[in-house]
């Protein structure tokens, strides 16, 4: 790819993050595991100093799939308003990564917005291939519609579901379930940069090979741990989730896509999707910016988070 395209201040900053954030290919398609102990023990090596008006609690539930404990990381403004509830799905490719990874997003979310914030745990493939991460996701939903009142004071009939990349694709999908099962408190999805379909045919995608943070490699890489071989290349209902019958009835919908990231267009299809069955859909393609651009301070992050503090709820 073209790197002047690069938003100029972004990528200083990305130039000068002191970790790197590249995948190790042959280590993601071989030894997946490998990737996902140095996250988990990054996170936990390298805590953030946790605000003072924010409290943090892990909560377990159970699967309805085989019982299997569900944590749901919360974070919780002492200011918070009942209504201002987000469920949320961190990023990863369906394989590595964990709520704790985006811990000062979440901090700065709950504090600025006075929310309640409920990361998911979600289990990770390829040991958890399709159903299990998105069950896992649903299955938080139900237990805040069933206990959230009770155990967090929030108000279960206002919620949003909140997830970038492969969390935006869970956020979505857990919406479509939902929305098929009669459940109507989700009030607005709000995907950042969401992975849609497996499609991997799209302009964007085959630009963006040799992208930096994400490219088709990758993504090939995540589709075949998430849904397996024999399934990789199927149209599966909440696997694709353009492939859906009922977009009419889906709520409110802000969609965040990238200029330079391989998921771009099929950001904008899923767009006109929504467009097209007449649900209340924004689509800001950010300029210069490349997949998980957020992670890096910059005037360009700056301007999404204002983007996303007045749009969220």
């Amino acid at each position: 790819m073209d790197f002047n395209r690069i938003d100029k201040d972004l990528k200083k900053s990305i130039d000068s993050f002191p970790f790197s954030l590249e995948i190790n290919q042959t280590e993601f398609l071989n030894n997946p595991e490998i990737i996902q102990k140095e996250k988990e023990a990054f996170a936990r090596n390298n805590p953030l100093n946790r605000p003072d008006k924010i409290n943090v609690k892990d909560v377990f539930i159970k699967s309805s799939l085989d019982g299997h404990p569900i944590r749901l990381h919360i974070y919780q403004s002492e200011e918070f308003d009942k209504n201002r509830t987000i469920i949320y799905f961190h990023g990863g490719g369906y394989v590595f990564g964990l709520p704790e990874q985006v811990d000062n997003q979440m901090f700065e979310i709950a504090e600025r917005l006075n929310a309640t914030i409920i990361s998911v745990d979600y289990r990770l493939s390829p040991q958890y291939k399709f159903p299990v991460p998105v069950l896992d996701g649903f299955n938080s939903l139900q237990w805040i519609i069933e206990h959230g009142a009770e155990q967090l004071e929030i108000d279960p009939d206002h919620v949003v579901v909140f997830g970038a990349s492969a969390g935006g694709h869970l956020a979505a999908a857990v919406t479509q379930m939902a929305n098929d099962k009669g459940i109507k408190n989700i009030k607005h999805q709000f995907l950042l940069y969401p992975v849609i379909h497996n499609k991997l045919n799209t302009f964007s995608m085959n630009e963006f090979t040799d992208a930096p943070l994400w490219n088709k490699k990758y993504a090939e890489t995540a589709w075949l741990h998430f849904l397996g071989n024999d399934n990789k290349d199927k149209s599966i209902k909440y696997a694709d989730l353009t492939n859906y019958n009922a977009f009419r009835d889906l709520p409110r919908t802000t969609i965040v896509a990238c200029e330079l990231d391989p998921l771009r267009d099929e950001n904008i299809e899923f767009s006109q999707l929504l467009y097209r069955a007449g649900v209340k859909t924004e689509l800001w393609v950010i300029p210069g910016a490349l997949h998980v651009f957020d992670l890096f301070d910059s005037p360009l992050n700056d301007r999404y988070k204002e983007f996303l503090y007045s749009r969220i709820f």
